[in-house]
């Protein structure tokens, strides 16, 4: 693995989060790994941001008691693209206007923001620590919105999101060991929520390239997909 990790330096502010000028190195120019440019300052970065946490995702992973290839491949799924202080710095304040405008008072819309390194909904990490996300006032939800920008607090919410996503459809299993199958399950529903049923998913693993609902499961395919590589970082294998 190559030593020039530029995001391996970290500052009495821990490591730097993707901002307005890692979106525009990524999504404006060309790919090209010598100068971290487009689709490599991407893979630099979220690289770096695995190698970094490295010992935290272990730690979540066995508080939550979920495998750690489930956590550090949706950590590996969500890092990078979107600024992220504008979730919520900027989003969540325009969701929360056109909630005003709407009449709204259940926060759906504005709980919807998703927040943090690894991306989390508002709502789903509200839920997931054990506040009402539809009573969070405006003030509270920013609050919310800005302990997901501290790595540790995000990453330990999403662990157990995940555990909770796991229970939903295996009540009873052990939710350390599971197989392939169960993991792709758990990592789509993190992508996709819990509106489509458990055959859904279990369905579209299956089904071949191109069939209808394939895309239910490609998230959680690509974690298995990329395994040996994540597994590797995790293990501090060069």
């Amino acid at each position: 693995m190559s030593d020039n990790l530029i995001f391996c330096k970290v500052d009495e502010y821990g490591f730097p989060h993707w901002n307005g000028l890692d979106f525009f190195r990524w999504y404006y120019l060309p790919s090209n790994w010598t100068f971290s440019t487009g689709k490599a300052h991407l893979w630099l970065y979220k690289t770096a941001w695995l190698i970094h946490h490295r010992e935290m995702l272990k730690q979540y992973a066995r508080e939550a008691q979920i495998p750690l290839l489930l956590l550090a491949g949706v950590a590996a799924a969500e890092v990078g693209g979107t600024p992220e202080r504008f979730k919520s710095v900027g989003v969540l304040q325009l969701k929360q206007v056109l909630e005003t405008i709407l009449r709204k008072h259940d926060n759906k819309i504005s709980n919807s923001t998703s927040v943090g390194s690894v991306a989390i909904q508002l709502g789903v990490a509200a839920r997931t620590i054990g506040v009402r996300p539809d009573i969070l006032s405006s003030y509270e939800q920013f609050q919310l919105s800005i302990c997901l920008l501290d790595n540790s607090f995000n990453i330990r919410v999403v662990a157990f999101h995940l555990r909770d996503l796991i229970m939903y459809d295996y009540p009873d299993i052990d939710t350390e060991n599971l197989t392939d199958e169960q993991i792709i399950l758990a990592g789509s529903r993190y992508n996709r929520g819990l509106e489509r049923g458990k055959q859904d998913f279990i369905d579209s693993i299956v089904a071949p390239k191109g069939a209808p609902g394939r895309e239910y499961s490609e998230y959680g395919r690509r974690i298995i997909e990329k395994k040996e590589a994540i597994m590797k970082i995790m293990r501090g294998g060069n």
